[in-house]
C-alpha cells in the first residue's frame, strides 16, 4: 500500500512541476533562462570552431575573426532577438 502512495504522490508532484513549468513559459517568465541557456549554447559552438579552425593551422585576427564565426552570430540574433534563431525568445 505504502508504494502506491508514493507513485500517486510522486505523480501529483511531476503533474504541478509539468504544469507549472508550461504557466510560466506561456507567461514569458522563462524567456531570460531559455535566452541564456541559447546563448551559451551557440557560444560553445562558436569554441569549437575555432579550436576546429586552429587545429587547421588558421590563427585568430589572421585567417579567420571571432565574430565572423556562425556560432557567434547566432548568440547574438538570440540576444537581439533577430533573425530564425532570435525566435527563441517569446515575444511578449
Amino acid at each position: 500500500m505504502e508504494a502506491w502512495q508514493s507513485i500517486l504522490i510522486s505523480l501529483v508532484i511531476v503533474c504541478a512541476v509539468i504544469a507549472g513549468s508550461y504557466t510560466a513559459y506561456e507567461k514569458g517568465l522563462l524567456d531570460p533562462i531559455i535566452e541564456e541557456i541559447g546563448v551559451m549554447m551557440f557560444k560553445a559552438k562558436a569554441k569549437a570552431e575555432r579550436e576546429k579552425y586552429q587545429a587547421q593551422g588558421m590563427k585568430a585576427g589572421e585567417d579567420f575573426v571571432d565574430s565572423q564565426l556562425k556560432g557567434n552570430k547566432q548568440a547574438v540574433d538570440v540576444i537581439s532577438g533577430q533573425g530564425p534563431i532570435g525566435g527563441l525568445k517569446k515575444q511578449l
